[in-house]
């Protein structure tokens, strides 16, 4: 698999690294609004990363919104014409996770991503799951560790 610098500039550009997430909690100067979030890069080609986001708009107590991300990368797109996805939460099918699918094409990488708003309390209960599965049309696998603890940061940051 080919990876180019256009496309790599594209990911890393949040000086994340290729193993980790990144966690932020900073307010817009000029806005107002804050936002949290624990921006997560797949390690490597077709693995996934799994982000968590908060956003408060300004004089508003509770965060307006959560959103959360599947995401993967590779040098096809290999989810453009199969993009359902099925969750599991500690071993239990959940059918609210239902994810919006979007790609982008840089170079000779695509990066796509699978998104779902979702409320509070859903949010608490998915980081205080033991284990979260999924499944993209028939490629199995789970959030990593790494990743539930960036969204039970995200969760404890706006409380």
């Amino acid at each position: 698999m080919r990876f180019h610098a256009p496309i790599a500039a594209l990911f890393f550009a949040n000086s994340l690294s290729a193993n980790a997430g990144l966690f932020k909690d900073e307010t817009d100067r000029f806005t107002g609004n804050r936002s949290a979030s624990w921006d997560a890069l797949p390690s490597k080609p077709e693995d996934f990363s799994f982000s968590t986001y908060a956003l408060y708009l300004k004089d508003s107590p509770a965060p307006g919104y959560y959103r959360v991300q599947l995401m993967t990368w590779s040098d096809r797109g290999q989810f453009r014409d199969c993009h359902h996805t099925n969750w599991l939460v500690d071993g239990a099918r959940d059918p609210y996770l239902e994810f919006e699918y979007s790609s982008v094409s840089a170079g000779s990488a695509v990066m796509e991503r699978f998104d779902k708003r979702v409320d509070r309390a859903n949010l608490e209960r998915l980081a205080s799951a033991k284990l979260i599965e999924f499944q993209v049309c028939g490629i199995e696998g789970k959030i990593s560790e790494s990743d539930m603890g960036g969204m039970r940061k995200v969760l404890d940051a706006t409380k």
